[in-house]
């Protein structure tokens, strides 16, 4: 009867490791089942924050262009005002701009004209204002601008006092002319 009992004691063990074995093998199937869910939960969950990230990109983008515009019409609000629009023409005309040069306007006039696109000019590097939108509304009469024999005559004379008086005008002149025209982008 003792090699009975240990008999049964044997098949115990070995019975229970068994079930235990068997318990793993259920667990195991179950965390796999379990994670496959989860990672296809967590897909789905990186696919919809990238969604949302792609709304939030647009409406800042958005953003920026109405805060651009606005920037713009104000500039253009500025630059509308007399004696400005009558200086543009001349300037792009060729024409003689200063009294002393048989002009018509005032040393104050260009400076108040090379302010207002100096201070564009900051706006522009800062990227405040799309590049796009500031090319077609602004690349005409800044290229112009620079390319006036009177006006880089002026500009150097004045900087002799002060070797930066807008040159942000330059800068942004020549970037203008480098620019690639964004009607020919599409």
């Amino acid at each position: 009867m003792m090699s009975e009992s240990k008999t049964n004691r044997r098949w115990g063990v070995g019975h229970w490791q068994a079930v235990f074995a068997g318990l793993l093998v259920i667990v195991g199937a179950a965390y796999s089942i379990t994670s496959f869910y989860q990672l296809r939960s967590m897909r789905e969950q990186a696919r919809a924050t990238a969604q949302q990230l792609e709304v939030m990109k647009r409406q800042m983008d958005d953003a920026n262009l109405t805060r651009s515009a606005d920037l713009m019409l104000r500039f253009d609000e500025r630059l509308g005002k007399q004696p400005y629009p009558r200086l543009q023409s001349a300037i792009e005309s060729g024409k003689p701009i200063l009294k002393a040069h048989g002009g018509k306007f005032s040393e104050d006039d260009l400076e108040g004209y090379l302010g207002i696109l100096d201070i564009l000019s900051d706006l522009y590097e800062k990227g405040v204002i799309d590049k796009d939108m500031f090319y077609n509304d602004y690349s005409y009469p800044v290229e112009k601008l620079y390319d006036n024999a009177e006006v880089q005559s002026y500009l150097k004379d004045i900087r002799k006092e002060e070797a930066d008086y807008y040159v942000g005008v330059d800068s942004l002149a020549k970037k203008m002319k480098a620019y690639p025209n964004p009607a020919l982008k599409h």
